[in-house]
């Protein structure tokens, strides 16, 4: 008997815990934040990594209907400028994926043949040494 009603007891608990978890409200945007750092071929420009990094930003995410906002950042001022940094905001878990689907296509889309996607991609590329990071954040939205 003491056993039933332990066990009666830790299942009431955690029920009713399960219920209260699951009752609060997730609040806040999701960030993707990638930090890729670069790398500093002969011959290279930050004016032309800025442009390729705008056109790969737009045709990713300008369209996508799952992203809230989106940008990249590279290194300004300080000890190290190996830092480059795009960051993706969607509205949920759920959106991570499908916004990251959605900007293949889109991406496939504004550069239908194979080559020109290469072509890019080689070009965009070189600009980082392939060390990258990928972290996943939830806006800490206060009541």
């Amino acid at each position: 008997m003491k056993y039933l009603l332990s066990t009666l007891f830790l299942t009431a608990v955690f029920i009713s815990t399960s219920i209260s978890i699951q009752a609060q409200e997730v609040r806040g945007n999701v960030f993707v934040v990638t930090n890729f750092e670069r790398a500093f071929p002969e011959n290279v420009s930050d004016n032309e990594l800025d442009s390729l990094a705008q056109i790969f930003m737009d045709n990713n995410y300008k369209n996508n209907e799952y992203v809230v906002s989106y940008k990249a950042i590279r290194h300004f001022w300080g000890h190290d400028n190996k830092d480059f940094i795009q960051i993706v905001e969607v509205k949920s878990w759920e959106d991570v994926i499908k916004a990251s689907e959605k900007a293949t296509e889109l991406f496939e889309k504004a550069m239908p043949d194979k080559a020109d996607r290469d072509k890019f991609n080689k070009a965009f590329n070189k600009y980082f040494s392939g060390k990258h990071s990928d972290e996943i954040y939830r806006e800490v939205v206060f009541k």
